[in-house]
């Protein structure tokens, strides 16, 4: 049943991309006709000069954009703490240190507590808490020494009551914020990693389906894949258009480059990059060379599949960008650790005296509690802690990897048994 409906959507696109005379005219996505295309497998360039020039690419993309954490230009410095970061893939060596004993982990964790950019974030608020605490211990003694009963100038019966009711749906809160955003990141990262896995595997049908019937379309279309990373991290991050457009015109002939920074007008350059794939495959393979292969039509239900699987991940990432947590859940969040921490130092002056054990005690559970919020927060952005710059560097490679893996690389020969 899945082969015949992507059967019917390959013959759907295959009609669908043939441009009118008005498309052609008033729309830039036609402005490449059929013959255009299918002239791409002409015997005027010889495919390996085009794979030659691919590989000068590959290589300077590579230097323009390496893997490294640290060459990322959107990385969130603000959110990244030295040390292990889910910001960076992890190796074995990150992992042994990850998982030392406990002794270790907490003697090397508390020695780098004053280098925690969470830590740093919250300190204004929990300045704001203590200070408040010592405003409340200092009006308690003065109101002891004073022989007007303090009940009387100050009404804090029930207080420790309140805080404690408090206590508990706060805690509550906390957890699904917690629970909420780290289901978010979970999503997001395998959205990537689904990304990465179907284009390799669409580099593999490109040099395996494509490549043999027309190459130049098949190295077009490994151009358009390659980046297809970096240009959905620029998207996600925020990066100014000067940077995705210097990836695309490295990556791209002056033609596809024009044609593509026309139709981000109308369109996003992911969507119209994935459709201009579709389009190059299903034009290609009904030239009347293509015509002559055998199972020329199954090629593109695999060609279909796999772009239907990378738009999935960029449709789970484009939702997961723009539908955040809904804001009424944090601002009353935010409103009941406001009160909470309003009438704990109250609480705590009625329940164990106006001492230096009140300001300590509400100095750290805000502390716990205000440092579980922003933790919260921090993770629910998920892209800004996502290794977006190996990940896009991984599409990058592996595309390439497979591609000429298949192409240029010297498999052995199969032999088969005959009866």
């Amino acid at each position: 049943m899945r082969f015949v409906i992507l059967y019917l959507l390959a013959v759907h696109q295959s009609y669908a991309f043939v441009p009118t005379a008005h498309q052609r005219r008033s729309a830039p996505f036609r402005a490449y006709n059929r013959q255009e295309i299918l002239s791409l497998n002409s015997n005027d360039i010889r495919s390996d000069l085009l794979l030659e020039e691919l590989q000068n690419d590959f290589n300077t993309l590579t230097e323009l954009r390496p893997s490294d954490p640290l060459a990322d230009i959107s990385f969130p410095a603000a959110v990244v703490s030295d040390g292990s970061s889910y910001t960076r893939i992890w190796t074995t060596q990150t992992w042994q240190i990850h998982s030392h004993p406990p002794h270790r982990r907490y003697f090397r964790h508390v020695r780098k507590w004053t280098q925690s950019k969470t830590a740093r974030k919250i300190l204004p608020t929990v300045c704001l808490a203590t200070i408040w605490s010592v405003v409340v211990t200092l009006l308690a003694n003065y109101f002891q020494c004073r022989p007007i009963p303090p009940r009387k100038i100050i009404s804090v019966a029930g207080t420790s009551s309140t805080v404690s009711l408090l206590s508990a749906p706060l805690a509550l809160l906390l957890t699904l914020r917690a629970n909420a955003s780290v289901a978010r990141l979970l999503a997001a990262r395998q959205a990537w990693g689904a990304l990465v896995l179907h284009a390799r595997g669409l580099s593999s049908i490109l040099a395996n389906y494509i490549y043999p019937v027309n190459p130049q379309a098949a190295i077009l279309s490994v151009r358009y894949l390659s980046i297809i990373g970096w240009i959905l991290k620029a998207q996600f991050r925020g990066e100014d258009e000067a940077s995705q457009r210097e990836v695309l015109k490295l990556m791209l002939k002056e033609k596809e480059y024009q044609w593509i920074i026309d139709e981000q007008h109308s369109t996003k350059y992911g969507v119209a990059m994935l459709s201009r794939i579709r389009q190059i495959c299903n034009l290609a393979m009904s030239s009347s060379t293509a015509q002559t292969a055998p199972y020329c039509h199954n090629r593109l239900y695999f060609v279909e599949d796999s772009l239907k699987e990378i738009e999935a991940s960029a449709g789970i990432c484009e939702r997961l960008f723009g539908s955040p947590i809904p804001p009424t859940y944090t601002r009353h969040l935010s409103r009941v650790m406001s009160l909470w921490l309003l009438l704990l130092p109250i609480s705590l002056v009625t329940s164990i005296g106006a001492t230096s054990t009140t300001v300590i005690t509400t100095a750290l559970s805000a502390y716990v509690f205000v440092g579980l919020d922003e933790v919260g927060m921090e993770i629910e952005n998920v892209f800004q802690l996502l290794p977006l710059q190996q990940l896009a560097a991984a599409v990058q490679k592996d595309v390439c990897d497979q591609f000429y893996g298949l192409v240029c690389g010297s498999q052995p020969d199969i032999e088969f048994a005959t009866s």
